[in-house]
C-alpha cells in the first residue's frame, strides 16, 4: 500500500517536472523568436535609414527631374529657370519654394513639386494656362504681342505652341491688367453674340469697344455692368437693321446706354448709278 502511494507521488512529481520543462522550452522559443524579430527589424530599419540618409544627402541634378503637363512651355525652359535649385540634395530642396518660383516665372495656373527618395528624383506636374485670344499690350508702336486665357491673364507667345495659336481667331487690342474683369465677362459671354465676336479693343481712356463679323465698332464704355443688356440690344439691331437701312452700312454702334443706341452709318456707293 505504501509502495503504491510512493509510486503515485513520484509519478505526480515527474509530471510536474515535465510540464515545467515544456513550459521553459516554450518560453525560450518565444524569447528567441522575439529576439530574432527584434534583431531583424532593427537591422532592416537601420539599413533603410542609412540608405535614406545616403540618398537624401546626395546632390541631385536636373536630369533627375521628371516633368509632366507641359504643352507650350518646354523642359528646357524649366531647366534654364530652375538652375538656382541645382545641384542640391533632396533634404535641402524645398518643393514649396520651387512651386512659388515657377508660378512667378511662367504663365501657369498651378504646379506641384514632390521629392522621391528611391530612386532620388524630383517630380514636377504643371497646369498651363489655356490661351483663348491673341492680345497686345502697351499703347506705343512697340506694343508687345501675346495671348490671354479665359481669366484675362497674360501669356507670352513663346509659351504657346503653334497648333493652339492656329485655332484661335479672337484678339484683344491694348490689353491691360486693370480690365481683366471686363475682358473675362465679355469672353465668357461671347457665344451670346449672334454676330461672332472678333476683337475687343481698350482705348487709352480705358473704354471698351468690340468688333464683330457684322459690326465694325461697337462702343460699350468703360465698364461691363450692363453687358448682357448691351449684347441683347446688339442682337436686336442685327435683326432689324437690314430692313431699315437701304444702301447704307453701319460703321459704329454706340451702346454705352443700351436703352438709347446710336448709329453712325455710311452710304454704300451704287456702281450702276
Amino acid at each position: 500500500m505504501k509502495s503504491h502511494k510512493r509510486k503515485k507521488i513520484t509519478s505526480h512529481e515527474n509530471n510536474r517536472i515535465s510540464t515545467e520543462k515544456v513550459s521553459f522550452i516554450t518560453q525560450n522559443k518565444k524569447f528567441l523568436t522575439e529576439l530574432w524579430q527584434l534583431l531583424f527589424f532593427t537591422s532592416t530599419s537601420t539599413f533603410l535609414i542609412l540608405t535614406f540618409l545616403n540618398q537624401a544627402w546626395k546632390p541631385i541634378s536636373f536630369d533627375q527631374t521628371k516633368i509632366t503637363g507641359l504643352s507650350g512651355i518646354t523642359k528646357n525652359d524649366i531647366k534654364k529657370t530652375t538652375t538656382i535649385f541645382y545641384p542640391k540634395n533632396l533634404l535641402e530642396l524645398n518643393p514649396k519654394e520651387v512651386e512659388s518660383y515657377l508660378i512667378k516665372k511662367f504663365p501657369i495656373k498651378g504646379v506641384s513639386v514632390s521629392r522621391k527618395f528611391f530612386p532620388p528624383e524630383i517630380h514636377i506636374n504643371v497646369l498651363e494656362r489655356e490661351p483663348i485670344a491673341f492680345a497686345s499690350r502697351g499703347f506705343s508702336k512697340d506694343s508687345e504681342k501675346g495671348m490671354i486665357d479665359i481669366e484675362g491673364s497674360w501669356i507670352p507667345l513663346q509659351f504657346v505652341n503653334k497648333s493652339k495659336q492656329n485655332k484661335i481667331k479672337l484678339s484683344i487690342e491694348n490689353w491691360n491688367p486693370n480690365k481683366k474683369k471686363e475682358v473675362f465677362l465679355i469672353i465668357k459671354n461671347r457665344f451670346i453674340f449672334q454676330s461672332p465676336l472678333e476683337k475687343i479693343k481698350i482705348n487709352p481712356l480705358q473704354e471698351i469697344s468690340l468688333k464683330t463679323e457684322h459690326f465694325d465698332l461697337v462702343l460699350l464704355g468703360s465698364g461691363t455692368d450692363r453687358l448682357i443688356e448691351q449684347i441683347n440690344k446688339l442682337n436686336q439691331l442685327q435683326k432689324s437693321l437690314p430692313n431699315l437701312l437701304i444702301n447704307t452700312k453701319v460703321k459704329i454702334v454706340d451702346l454705352k446706354d443700351p436703352t438709347k443706341p446710336e448709329l453712325k452709318v455710311e452710304r454704300i456707293l451704287n456702281d450702276e448709278g
